[in-house]
């Protein structure tokens, strides 16, 4: 028991060194950030005009693409044909269990069922697991 009470007293202070560095990094991070505003800006700006060059640079290049065939209309873009397949889900579905054919398990949904319904198959037990107060300085 007494080691117990020495390790909740370690976390304390843990916490506490913690929330220090966290504090610190924060107003640091924030002069920063105020330092470097238009620095950021930028960043976002030019970010965002690189994608919309990018954007009409393939959509120019599939055009180009769809009249001449050419899978290389000019240098430094081309177009590659990736295969693509669309599907009803629920009839691959139904092809997939008909076929026998390993699919995954929805975890998350069968245990909600288990947990409603128990299955004779499934082990249901309690787990014993340790939880820490937040607030644990207020504790001791």
């Amino acid at each position: 028991m007494e080691k117990l009470k020495e390790q909740i007293k370690v976390v304390v202070d843990a916490r506490q060194r913690a929330l220090v560095a966290r504090d610190a990094k924060t107003a640091s991070w924030y002069k920063w950030e105020q330092l470097n505003k238009g620095l950021l800006e930028r960043v976002v700006v030019t970010g965002e005009q690189v994608a919309d060059a990018e954007f009409l640079l393939r959509e120019l290049t599939l055009q180009a693409y769809e009249e001449t065939g050419n899978k290389a209309p000019a240098p430094g873009v081309g177009i590659r044909e990736v295969t693509k397949l669309d599907y009803d889900k629920t009839v691959a579905f139904k092809w997939a269990t008909e076929h026998i054919m390993a699919l995954k398990l929805d975890i998350t949904a069968f245990e909600k069922i288990v947990k409603a319904s128990p299955l004779d198959f499934v082990r249901v037990y309690q787990e014993p697991q340790a939880t820490i107060a937040t607030q644990l300085e207020v504790v001791g």
